[in-house]
């Protein structure tokens, strides 16, 4: 892999990263303000809309993560086998 090559696919690792924290981060409080908060039609709807943030992010992220693994298999070379 070459020098350019290496720095769009740090990029791209930290976008990744990124946004797995954000779907996770999303999710966690969602669920947190459903269980502490689900008697108050605010708090579902809160916790309902987090939830639907994190989902959303995830459709993003499932993507990109693919183009990336596609990207990565084609700017890589085979390196010897390993047995």
């Amino acid at each position: 892999m070459d020098e350019r090559a290496r720095e769009s696919f740090k990029i791209r690792f930290i976008k990744l990263t990124l946004l797995l924290n954000a779907i996770v981060l999303f999710a966690a409080i969602g669920a947190f303000v459903l269980v502490f908060f689900r008697g108050s039609p605010t708090g579902i709807a809160v916790g309902l809309g987090l939830l639907a943030v994190a989902v959303i992010i995830y459709m993003y992220f499932s993507r990109f993560y693919q183009q990336t693994k596609e990207w990565l298999e084609v700017n890589t070379e085979p390196g010897p086998e390993k047995h």
